[in-house]
This record gives C-alpha cells, structure tokens and sequence, in this order.
C-alpha cells in the first residue's frame, strides 16, 4: 500500500524568520517522515506563485513590523484561498506577529491602520514600547491543559475583539510585564506570540499538529511508527529539555 503524502507549507519563510522559526516547520517534516509518512516540504514567499489550496499545513514565523507590513500587501492576492483552507480544517500554525494577520487590522506604532485577511474578529494597535522575556503558557484544550514554554518579543500594544485565547501567560523572572491572556484558535489555526522553534521546544504542540494531520488524536498510539528507534530517542531528549526548560523557569 502506497504511503500518504502529506504537503506542508513554509510560507514567508524569508520575511517572517526570526529566533530560528524555520524549525517549526522542518521538525514537523521529520515527525511525521518518522510516521511513515510521505512529505513534501516546500518554501514560498512574496513574488512567488502558491496554491494555498494544494497544501494540508501551512507555517507562518515571526518577523520584523516592516516585514510584517510587506507580508500584509502580499497576503491580500492570497487572502481568499487562505480563508477557505482554514474554514475547511487546514492546520495553520502562525507564530509571533503573523498571526495578527488572520484578524481585520493592524495599526502600527505610528497610528497608520493597515487591513489584514478580516478572517477574525479583532484589531491589533501597536506601541513602540518592546514586550520581550521567556513566559510559561498554559493551555486550553485541545492540548489537554499543558504547559508550553515560549519566547515573546513584540511591539507593545493590545489587541481588541471577540476571539478565542488558547493560552494564559506567566512571565519569568526579567520579563517585565504582567500576566495575561493571548493567541488565537479557530478550527484548526493556532496563532500564538510564542517566537522561535515552539514545536521543538514543546513536545505536546508538535504531536498535536502530527496527529491532526494524520487524522488521529493527540498522542494515538496507532498512528506512530512503534519501534523507530531515532524517533524515539528524539523524544526522549525532546522532553528532557522541555522539563529542564520548564523547571528552571518556574
């Protein structure tokens, strides 16, 4: 029997690349090849020609407010196949200040308000003030109500509106701000103010995305590869370090 393939896309993997986000989508390329899985892996960005539609998972990093901006004019020939792949169960995962592209608007430290996708109810304003430091989030379902450690650097601001927030955060000693409530899920997107390589640092949030691929539930003993050894010693010293990680931020 011929193995599935399963397509993932990097999408402004140039633009919108900061704290080695390109991670993101390479580990879920060898989680799931270690499934046993077929995977084409393929990198686009402003310029080229995408069929969002061809795609069964599409990464967004973090980047720049200026690349943000460009991402932003780019996005809007793409706008219309990107709402109906998440309306349709697409996984998306947008990490840092991508994912305040999925809501109606961003207005920049300057007050200049520039339109993103609509696809959510809500607006982002930013400051020119930096909200950075290492933080704890602790999920909702469906990650089954665990911790993810994570890094925020962004523009200061707020963001208004009726949406769903996945995490609550904690920050860690130095980080200089208040607890709080952010990210974004609707249907299978997952947007988050985490930046860098989230799906290598939290074990649980890469096999949620392997298993929604696959069509299983999280942590399904039938839809691994039991016996692959590699795999099971990238896990082990996966989660070695997110309990370290954990355990020194606390």
């Amino acid at each position: 029997m011929s193995k599935k393939t399963i397509r993932l896309l990097h999408l402004y993997y140039d633009l919108m690349n900061l704290y080695g986000d390109w991670a993101n989508a390479a580990v879920l390329e060898r989680e799931l090849l270690s499934r046993g899985f077929n995977v084409v892996y393929d990198k686009k960005s402003a310029g080229d020609d995408i069929k969002l539609s061809s795609y069964d998972f599409i990464y967004i990093g973090s980047g720049t407010e200026r690349s943000q901006r460009a991402c932003m004019a780019d996005l809007e020939k793409y706008k219309v196949a990107l709402i109906v792949s998440i309306q349709t169960g697409v996984p998306v995962l947008a990490t840092g200040n991508s994912h305040e592209l999925f809501g109606k608007a961003v207005t920049d430290a300057a007050g200049d308000r520039y339109d993103t996708i609509g696809l959510l109810d809500f607006e982002t304003s930013q400051t020119n003030k930096r909200v950075t430091g290492d933080c704890i989030f602790t999920a909702k379902a469906p990650f089954s109500s665990g911790k993810m450690i994570g890094f925020i650097n962004r523009a200061g601001g707020s963001q208004q509106g009726d949406v769903e927030r996945p995490f609550s955060v904690r920050p860690c000693k130095g980080a200089g701000f208040k607890a709080f409530h952010e990210g974004i899920m609707y249907k299978n997107l997952l947007g988050t103010y985490m930046t860098g390589p989230v799906l290598v640092r939290n074990p649980l949030l890469l096999d949620y995305f392997a298993s929604v691929l696959m069509g299983g539930s999280i942590g399904d003993a039938d839809t691994a590869v039991s016996g692959d050894a590699m795999r099971d010693l990238f896990f082990d010293f996966q989660n070695k370090a997110y309990k370290a990680s954990l355990k020194s931020m606390k």
